[in-house]
């Protein structure tokens, strides 16, 4: 069934003050025979396309309630100084009863003797926690909505090869996603396009903000590209030999290779000044050679963790390696390579019958252990919002605290190309702060009371909560 409210206005109408001629609910298959009732003063309603009727307007009226947008946090107007806090620097250890002052956005002072102007807002964290908001190194936030719903999905282009486009430029400030996410301290998250073989270029975007320029913290953070899987597979939906898959796998590794010395020898001929014709694709690409902009190569498997090293050192590329599930069969080659690794979701099963349970939530204490710099974050849009619990389990099973800290803060902001602005509480940096009760990183303790992007004051409700709220208030009439 679907309802409609029909409008009647004329020249001198305005949209303020609409005449309500009545409504109508349609039921049934056909558009012909469907209308079947007609309420109030609608005893007929004549064509809304006939040549000099009066305007008639159908607004549709769905049957659930529309989701109320939040509204941008304004600048900061006034200093703001978190007081008799547990404050958790990351860069300077622990400061117990300690102060964080801020004021246009920037942390102007941190210690326990703070100097508070008598014009600033004092928020008492007795008993709280304050900590550099989180960085979810990984995800497709803002560019998917609703996987089911395809014009929603931005996230991919066509053909395998796309260094041009920028994340950035498709990225979604108004999803309803974000306020969910950012709600568990997640205030900043590295926004990347798949699909291919060069995705595209990544962005660090804040989650917060009226559209997508205000939002990019680093428009550009470098190159994405899915390094073709070099294993055979033996499964129900592809029987093909395994000679052909390797054939395949080889054909595919072979291009990526072609495309970028292509890149290469551009990037060359641009710096000598002797190209013919400019290509945006090799363009995008110049920055990876001259400027050594990182290139974040999806590989969870052992011979691709191998082979992308190797395609590294061709090309003299600084790599950052995302997923990594098999890092642990290969811990010293990549402690020798110096190669940071972005851990995509500690929450995973193993990827073989033979291994062990828990290598997924012992793989950050492997790294730490090996001194692999890494990053934790999680997969996709939605599930970003369990990042800390992702790190919660990695301290049970054996990462210790300062690096799992690290692994969401300065480290991730260090491997972003950000540390400059974010990851840690230091004069000077960003204001972007997370106020907790608990831990951040226990699911039972886990709650978020205040947080800000530089220096705004986020409002922390999202659909989850209001939907909460919603049914909580059916039970009490």
């Amino acid at each position: 069934m679907a309802s409609f409210v029909v409008v009647k206005g004329g020249k001198g109408s305005t949209p303020r003050q609409p005449t309500v001629e009545g409504y109508l609910t349609f039921r049934g298959e056909g558009a012909e025979d469907s209308c079947c009732n007609v309420h109030r003063r609608c005893q007929h309603v004549p064509s809304a396309w006939s040549v000099g009727m009066p305007l008639l307007c159908l607004i549709l009226v769905f049957p659930v309630a529309m989701a109320v947008a939040q509204v941008p946090a304004p600048p900061q107007k006034q200093p703001i100084a978190l007081v008799n806090a547990t404050v958790y620097t990351v860069s300077g250890g622990t400061i117990e009863g300690g102060t964080v002052l801020f004021d246009n956005g920037r942390i102007v002072a941190v210690g326990r003797a703070v100097d508070i102007p008598a014009h600033a807002i004092r928020i008492d964290c007795t008993g709280k926690r304050v900590y550099p908001g989180f960085i979810t190194a990984f995800s497709q936030l803002g560019l998917v909505e609703i996987d089911a719903v395809r014009a929603t999905r931005d996230v991919a282009e066509v053909g395998d090869f796309n260094p041009n486009i920028v994340a950035a430029t498709a990225y979604n400030a108004e999803s309803e996603i974000i306020p969910t996410v950012r709600s568990n301290g997640v205030l900043i998250a590295h926004v990347a396009p798949v699909g291919g073989l060069v995705a595209g270029r990544s962005s660090v975007m804040e989650l917060e903000g009226w559209n997508a320029e205000e939002a990019a913290l680093k428009r550009v953070c470098g190159v994405v590209v899915s390094f073709p899987s070099l294993s055979l597979r033996r499964s129900w939906w592809d029987s093909r030999p395994a000679e052909e898959q390797y054939r395949e796998a080889q054909e595919r590794l072979q291009k990526l290779y072609d495309f970028f010395e292509q890149a290469r020898q551009y990037a060359q001929a641009a710096e000598a000044a002797i190209l013919d014709k400019r290509d945006l694709r090799f363009e995008a690409l110049r920055a990876v050679f001259r400027d050594s902009l990182p290139v974040f190569i999806l590989a969870d498997e052992e011979q691709q963790l191998r082979e992308a090293l190797r395609f590294a050192r061709h090309f003299g590329l600084r790599i950052v390696l995302v997923g990594a599930a098999d890092a642990w069969r290969c811990l010293e080659e990549l402690r020798q390579a110096q190669v940071p690794i972005i851990l995509q979701r500690v929450h995973q099963l193993p990827r073989r019958e033979e291994e062990p349970y828990d290598i997924a939530y012992r793989l950050p204490a492997l790294l730490e252990h090996a001194g692999i710099r890494f990053a934790i974050a999680e997969e996709h849009t939605w599930p970003q919002r369990n990042l800390p619990f992702n790190v919660g389990t990695a301290l049970a099973f054996g990462l210790s605290p300062e690096a799992a800290l690290r692994s969401v803060t300065l480290w991730a902001a260090e491997i972003l190309g950000i540390a400059d602005r974010v990851g840690s509480i230091e004069v000077g940096k960003d204001a972007t702060l997370i106020v907790c009760s608990g831990d951040p990183f226990d699911v039972r303790t886990n709650r978020v009371e205040y947080a800000f992007v530089r220096g705004r004051q986020l409002d922390l409700s999202n659909r989850h909560t209001r939907l909460a709220d919603k049914y909580r208030q059916r039970y009490r009439r």
